[in-house]
C-alpha cells in the first residue's frame, strides 16, 4: 500500500511538472518582437533573445495581493488574431481570448484577401493562428504563452 501511495505521488509530481513550459522572446531581423514556445530559427538573424524558463513551483500568492490584483484595472490589450477556416487551434485561440473578456480583431485569411495581405506586411508566414498582442507576435496557440504575453504587456 505504501508503494502505491509513493507511486501516485511521484506520478502526480511528474505530470504537474510537464504543464510548465519555457517560452522565448526575441527581436527578428525586421525589428518585430516575437514570443513563441520554440527558440528563434537558426537561419534567421535574431537579437535580444530572452529565454523565460518555466518555474518549477508556482510562486505563492497571498490573499491580500490576490485581492489587490482583482481591484486593479487591467490595461486594455491591442490584439489582432489571424485565422483560417477549419483550424482547431484558431478556434482555441478565439475561445481563449473570449473567455478572458479580451477584445480582439479577427482577420480570416481564407475569407478576406485583404487580411492575407495585411498579414504578409507583418510576417511572411501563413501559419495560423497568428496573433499580434500589443506589437508582440505570437505564432500558434498555447494558453500559457497567450497568458504570459498578455501579462508581460500590461
Amino acid at each position: 500500500m505504501k508503494k502505491y501511495i509513493v507511486f501516485m505521488i511521484l506520478t502526480s509530481v511528474f505530470f504537474c511538472q510537464s504543464a510548465w513550459a519555457d517560452f522565448y522572446k526575441w527581436v527578428d531581423e525586421n525589428g518585430e518582437t516575437r514570443i513563441t514556445d520554440y527558440p528563434p530559427p537558426q537561419n534567421k538573424a535574431a537579437k535580444d533573445v530572452e529565454v523565460h524558463k518555466a518555474q518549477t513551483v508556482p510562486p505563492p500568492v497571498s490573499e491580500q495581493a490576490d485581492g489587490a490584483a482583482k481591484n486593479k484595472p487591467a490595461k486594455k490589450a491591442d490584439v489582432s488574431l489571424y485565422t483560417k477556416n477549419n483550424c482547431p487551434d484558431c478556434d482555441k485561440a478565439r475561445e481563449f481570448l473570449t473567455s478572458k473578456n479580451i477584445v480582439f480583431t479577427e482577420y480570416n485569411m481564407d475569407d478576406d484577401a485583404n487580411a492575407a495581405a495585411k498579414r504578409k506586411e507583418i510576417d511572411d508566414g501563413d501559419d495560423v493562428p497568428f496573433a499580434v498582442i500589443n506589437r508582440s507576435q505570437v505564432h500558434g496557440f498555447s494558453d500559457k504563452i497567450y497568458e504570459k504575453v498578455l501579462k508581460t504587456e500590461q
